[in-house]
């Protein structure tokens, strides 16, 4: 019953001869290239490793892209405030404010947690690439 298994599982695949024939005869194609990189091993492994580290740093730049998005969102209204002088407008900015300045606070930290999670460990600049300003109180009010 082992001997079964075994020999089902280091069967090769049906496509195997085949490439090794148009190999031989010189015949060159995409497809064939792809098949062969599968019949090695290591190559396989080499391109899964890549995929792997792609993916995580195209996360992890998605990451930095939500941060960098709620602090623009957040420069604006600052912006918007500044030249506000409706106060019921005003209150409502301020209120959009700290809503958007702790929105950008949980993302620096998720950022934080995704980077930690990679093993990057020098996590100290992100509080200068990403700075939150202060919370904003009305003089006015």
């Amino acid at each position: 019953m082992l001997s079964n298994y075994t020999r089902h599982a280091v069967r090769e695949p049906p496509w195997k001869r085949l490439v090794e024939e148009l190999k031989d005869q010189g015949y060159e194609s995409v497809y064939l290239d792809r098949l062969r990189a599968t019949l090695d091993v290591k190559q396989q492994h080499a391109i899964l490793e890549k995929e792997i580290i792609q993916e995580m740093a195209h996360a992890l730049g998605r990451s930095a892209a939500r941060v960098d998005h709620a602090l623009l969102e957040l420069e604006l209204i600052e912006r918007a405030l500044c030249s506000e002088t409706d106060q019921p407008r005003k209150n409502a900015l301020l209120s959009a404010h700290d809503a958007k300045r702790e929105e950008a606070l949980r993302l620096r930290r998720d950022l934080l947690i995704h980077r930690e999670a990679l093993g990057i460990r020098r996590n100290d600049c992100l509080e200068r690439l990403y700075p939150i300003p202060p919370r904003r109180e009305d003089p006015e009010g």
